[in-house]
Parts: C-alpha cells; structure tokens; sequence
C-alpha cells in the first residue's frame, strides 16, 4: 500500500466486508492473533495454496485478526470460510493492507543496544508535535512512516549542527542558503 493509504487510514471492501488498517491502539491484541499468522508466512509468497495452507493452519488466528480489522463476527466469519474463493480474497486483503506489520522493512544492523521501547517511539512522535491521542489512533503503517520520518529529521538536524560548528561563518552562510 502506498503512503497516502497508510496515512489516511482507508480501508478495503471484499464481498461485502470492510477490511480495516490495525491501529496502534489495538496492537496489542493484534499482535497476538498476526503474530503466528507473520511467522507461518516468513519468507513466502501470498499465493493461494499458501493462503489455503495458512488458513488450515492457523484457523484461529486469522479469525481473531479479522475481527479485530472488520465489523464481522467470528461466527460470519465462518460462514464466508465456506465459500473458500472469497475468503483467501479476505485473507489477502487482510495481509496486503497491513503489510507493514506482515512484511517490515529490514533493519539495518546496528552496534548499540537497543532496549528501546513503545514509549520511547511515542516520545520520538510527541517530541516532533503528535499528541498521544493522535498516536493511538493512527495506523500502524502510519506510525512506522511517521517513526522513520520523525527520525531522518533528527539526523539531517545533527548533520547542520556538526556542519555549523566545524564551518567558518561564510562557508556556513553559503551552505544554510543554500
């Protein structure tokens, strides 16, 4: 999905149901339901057969997801499991849009320890003007996007710094009009 997706919070119908973005607000009951659905497709394609496959193996927890992303019942949920062609629709629709959880982008390897946690990212967030209430409410997609943003800032910020101190005042001029 695309920036602006991610951003505006938009949803997908599929026969009927409206598949909705995970929001940052829920993430801790979406977690536990995606995170075996994420693991069983590690590394694979979203392909029928390994939706089908997906879908025999992790029944539960697909279910579970799909009713914390849709105004659906587990027990509707079922029903439309019938009719197996329009629910691998559902899944695919369900992993496509949350694909920043399903499918993160890979982190480059750094030599700190990292212990940070969900507040330290909110604290990266409300640092750069977002409120906690706007934070929880975002997607998860757009946390992430806005996370990354917030934090390329911050290091072209520290590169006019360091740049500043180290030019002389003619050098720095030339470069901040630059």
């Amino acid at each position: 999905m695309n920036d602006f997706f991610l951003a505006t919070n938009r949803t997908v119908k599929v026969h009927g149901i409206e598949i909705k973005q995970i929001t940052v607000k829920d993430f801790d009951l979406w977690w536990q339901s995606a995170e075996p659905i994420k693991h069983f497709l590690e590394n694979k394609d979203y392909s029928n057969e390994i939706l089908q496959a997906l879908f025999i193996d992790q029944t539960q927890s697909i279910l579970n997801a799909l009713t914390l992303i849709t105004n659906t019942s587990i027990e509707a949920l079922i029903d439309l499991a019938a009719k197996e062609e329009v629910f691998i629709k559902i899944i695919s629709a369900m992993l496509q849009i949350n694909e920043p959880y399903f499918k993160p982008e890979k982190q480059k390897k750094t030599n700190a320890n990292d212990d940070s946690t969900w507040f330290d990212s909110f604290q990266v967030l409300i640092g750069a003007g977002h409120t906690h209430s706007e934070i929880m409410d975002m997607t998860y997609g757009a946390f992430l996007q806005y996370l990354k943003s917030v934090i390329k800032d911050q290091k072209h910020q520290v590169h006019r710094l360091r740049f500043a101190q180290h030019a002389d005042a003619k050098a720095f001029k030339k470069y901040a009009s630059g």
